[in-house]
């Protein structure tokens, strides 16, 4: 058995470091493009779901983006200092503050938008629409798997 491991070329099939290649690739691809903004895609993200929820607490969002509370607390401190989020104590909870966007930081989110909706169009145009749709398929069962683990 230990001969046939030596064989495996574990750059090739190893699950995690080949994930994280191919996301650093497309952070970049992102964080390049978005840019001129001033946003990072993970900021551009964070605007995004605080729009769609309104009004999010530091650990929901973490919860819905998948970061732990150090990464969203660090990028929402940024995206404070430059007047697109403030935050308020929840009415229902004063423990916990929710983060909204200010109109300086709706009129960030509008900036950045076409360029994020171009550099999405452009990669699903170039991959197609079907095996685009498998590879999401494929990592949210991915995901699912993965959390399942968690609970074993």
């Amino acid at each position: 058995m230990m001969n046939h491991l030596k064989n495996v070329d574990y750059t090739q099939i190893c699950v995690c470091a080949n994930l994280r290649k191919k996301t650093r690739v497309v952070t970049q691809l992102y964080d390049k493009l978005l840019h001129p903004t001033g946003l990072k895609v993970t900021q551009y993200s964070m605007l995004a779901h605080i729009d769609l929820q309104q009004a999010v607490s530091i650990s929901r969002l973490g919860e819905i983006l998948l970061l732990d509370q150090t990464t969203v607390t660090r990028n929402i401190t940024l995206l404070k200092q430059n007047g697109y989020v403030e935050l308020n104590r929840d009415a229902h909870d004063a423990r916990t503050k929710n983060i909204t966007l200010t109109e300086k930081g709706l009129e960030k989110l509008q900036e950045a938008a076409p360029i994020w909706q171009e550099i999405q169009d452009r990669i699903i145009d170039d991959v197609g629409i079907e095996k685009y749709a498998d590879f999401y398929d494929t990592l949210r069962t991915m995901q699912k798997i993965i959390q399942s683990y968690d609970e074993e």
